[in-house]
């Protein structure tokens, strides 16, 4: 990317004001002039509708936390870990399951051995569906969402922290960033620019990313569509010949062009195949867990350079659109498992309301 673009994307983040929190248990933003009809936890898995899973459908997917816990039934853990630009800084932001016993803190100095500063931040919390005490595995679920922000820094310096934690949570391991470019600052710098990026089709992405960070590259920029969460319901739509299909498995279907072993996978008994891939959809089986799993997976990024963003369409609810029987509106408005309707009664109210407006999920804003 030319030093000027670089230059303007670096400014508007300078100008952007910090984000504002609230130590409280909050509702969502949103609506609730009519009452969501659907099940307590919509699930894209005709054959095994329970939340953790019971062996018979699609598998719930997993992906490392950022910080590994210390013990094999871990009760709280830091599951991901994001870094992003501030006008004179560093934004620390990090997600645990449950809250942390107080204020988030961050320490942090010039290097790994003289971590002296302590800097203290904020926790928002939202309602989840399911909630994470619902979830067996409580290294994909993310429920609080912890920011802390370090300011006065000089620019184009690196800087050197770790995160306590608190509430059974695992310390982080000493971890790095670097400030940004002084303004005026001629010296030329890389940026990864990305859109459209889910999960089950985007190992490519996701390698060259990883590619990037490795060969220095100052902050990557996700220009929105961050992680297709809504398109869980790919685990309910029948697999179909359409060029681009997406499917698996199935006659006439076709494999998106990047290879994925998870398409090798034999489907669960009871399964027909579908839109999607064989673990249920682009991702998994819930839409928030989605967002959870992606985001563990861009840890080996976000945990390395800001990583900065812009809102998109599919993560803004929790479905963008229907199957053609439309089976996602019987299901979702009328609580009908593996039913179809003769047209889509789709709307604002279809989703739980903790899955409605859900731009904030994704706890790695540009600050």
């Amino acid at each position: 990317m030319p030093i000027l673009v670089a230059s303007l994307l670096l400014a508007a983040v300078a100008s952007a004001a910090p984000a504002r929190h609230n130590d409280e248990l909050k509702a969502r933003d949103v609506s609730t002039n009519y009452p969501y009809t659907g099940p307590k936890v919509p699930v894209g898995d005709w054959i095994d509708q329970t939340v953790n899973g019971n062996g018979k459908g699609f598998a719930r997917l997993n992906e490392p936390p950022a910080v590994w816990p210390s013990s094999l039934n871990p009760t709280n853990n830091i599951n991901t870990i994001a870094l992003a630009y501030t006008p004179s800084g560093i934004n620390i932001h990090f997600s645990t399951p449950f809250g942390i016993g107080g204020e988030p803190c961050v320490n942090w100095g010039p290097d790994q051995y003289n971590l002296n500063t302590n800097v203290k931040g904020s926790t928002t919390s939202y309602g989840r569906t399911p909630s994470c005490s619902e979830v067996s595995q409580v290294t994909v679920c993310s429920e609080y969402f912890h920011d802390v922000q370090i300011s006065g820094l000089t620019p184009g310096t690196t800087y050197f922290y770790q995160i306590p934690g608190g509430n059974g949570t695992t310390p982080s391991q000493v971890l790095s960033f670097t400030t940004a470019p002084a303004p005026g600052d001629t010296r030329p710098f890389s940026v990864a620019v990305i859109n459209d990026m889910g999960y089950t089709n985007a190992i490519g992405t996701h390698a060259q990313l990883i590619n990037a960070v490795d060969s220095g590259v100052a902050f990557a920029w996700h220009g929105g569509d961050i992680s297709y969460a809504d398109d869980w319901y790919w685990g309910i739509e029948a697999c179909s010949s359409a060029p681009g299909g997406h499917c698996y498995n199935g006659t006439s279907s076709t494999l998106p062009p990047v290879y994925n072993i998870e398409y090798d996978a034999p489907l669960p008994a009871g399964e027909i195949p579908d839109y999607g891939g064989p673990q249920g959809g682009d991702i998994s089986v819930i839409y928030e867990t989605n967002w959870d799993l992606w985001q563990n997976w861009m840890n080996a990024i976000t945990m390395r350079v800001p990583y900065m963003t812009n809102p998109g369409n599919h993560e803004a609810a929790c479905v963008e659109g229907d199957t053609p029987t439309f089976q996602l509106s019987a299901y979702l408005d009328n609580d009908q498992i593996n039913g179809t309707l003769p047209n889509t009664t789709l709307s604002y109210y279809s989703c739980p309301p903790s899955q409605r407006s859900e731009e904030h999920t994704s706890e790695l804003q540009s600050r």
